[in-house]
């Protein structure tokens, strides 16, 4: 990792910590509400989902990594910490999935070839082993290898009281999640 991009996401880590304690969302409204669109920035690394509530002008955000699926064939063969970046403006996101093998939820982005995508790492487990297990146990039980696959993602909340988003996953019997951190804010 280049100290650049290390940097760079200590300070966009640091700033979401300072949004996240300065614009709280009402505790009357806790429970998680609807994503209403999903857009991801290649020169912030954040991708930034609108949410269905109040006014309107409620979103959650989190970091991401970004990158050509090229550009990470050749990043990876050729062991180089930067990869191009070429997606400066937000941009929607065509797909979305997670992964319970690599932890990891993946966005295609509507920009360019189509090969570029955003990435970030998500806790992935069943609800109800989530709900029959303490809460550290619960993030330590390992999908099982059939869910290894990316697999599409059903439905997609965010909580402004937890500063979580849970994506429901189009596995099994339904009751996959995925679920990250993200800092919801109020845009002023």
């Amino acid at each position: 990792m280049s100290a650049r991009r290390m940097l760079t996401g200590m300070f966009l880590g640091l700033g979401a910590l300072a949004l996240a304690a300065t614009a709280v969302a009402p505790a009357a409204n806790a429970a998680p509400v609807p994503v209403t669109s999903l857009n991801c920035d290649g020169d912030t690394y954040t991708c930034t989902a609108g949410l269905r509530f109040g006014d309107g002008r409620w979103v959650a955000q989190w970091n991401v990594n970004v990158f050509h699926q090229s550009a990470a064939s050749h990043q990876r063969a050729t062991r180089s910490a930067d990869a191009p970046r070429g997606a400066a403006a937000p941009v929607p996101v065509t797909t979305l999935t997670c992964d319970g093998d690599t932890y990891k939820c993946t966005a295609g982005l509507q920009f360019g070839d189509g090969r570029w995508v955003a990435q970030w790492n998500a806790n992935v487990f069943h609800q109800a082993v989530a709900n029959a297990v303490p809460t550290a146990s619960a993030k330590t039980a390992k999908a099982p290898r059939e869910a290894a696959a990316p697999v599409p993602v059903t439905a997609l909340n965010c909580d402004g009281d937890t500063y979580k988003c849970t994506a429901n996953l189009g596995f099994g019997d339904g009751r996959w999640v995925a679920q990250w951190d993200a800092a919801v804010f109020h845009q002023s």
